[in-house]
């Protein structure tokens, strides 16, 4: 009979110690971006000083930003269907104080993260699967005007305006 009470009173233990341990389940992530531009090649990554961000809550698999302008204009298009989107659900913030200052809360488990760097006149997007517990990502990116559409840190880092120099000449 001992022994008995001895494994329900650890059987509750136990349950009392894993609800304290699941009691706080954060189901958000503010996805933090620290950006870096360059313009040149081999030149300096400088931070950038004014970025946009926003996110929708669907795959990049579905869903595509086909323009610099459409993403200026925060515009998607369905891959398969053509459909265009122009709110998205998740307007981004930018404070250059910041360490990581381009920031967007996410709270839905798949989103498209999308960043419009007028300076360099490039975009970038990316598909972010939300994870359970972790309140803050913090994250670089690099990105480069002198090259064409490129990948950095899992961003897709598009360049509309990009001429190589077989085209220029």
């Amino acid at each position: 009979m001992m022994k008995r009470l001895k494994h329900i009173a650890f059987v509750v233990l136990g349950a009392v110690l894993l609800h304290s341990c699941f009691k706080d389940v954060v189901s958000y992530t503010d996805f933090n971006i620290a950006v870096y531009d360059q313009s040149v090649a081999d030149g300096e990554f400088t931070p950038a000083t004014a970025v946009e961000t926003y996110a929708y809550y669907v795959d990049t698999t579905e869903w595509s930003v086909l323009t610099y302008e459409d993403a200026l204009a925060r515009r998607i298009t369905n891959k398969t269907t053509g459909e265009v989107r122009s709110t998205p659900d998740v307007e981004g913030t930018f404070d250059v104080a910041l360490p990581y200052p381009a920031s967007v809360r996410l709270e839905q488990p798949i989103s498209m993260l999308v960043l419009v760097n007028p300076t360099l006149r490039l975009y970038a997007y990316r598909k972010y699967e939300l994870p359970i517990n972790l309140a803050t990502v913090d994250t670089k990116l690099y990105m480069a005007s002198w090259r064409g559409t490129h990948s950095s840190s899992g961003w897709l880092v598009k360049n509309d305006f990009f001429k190589a120099e077989s085209e220029e000449n």
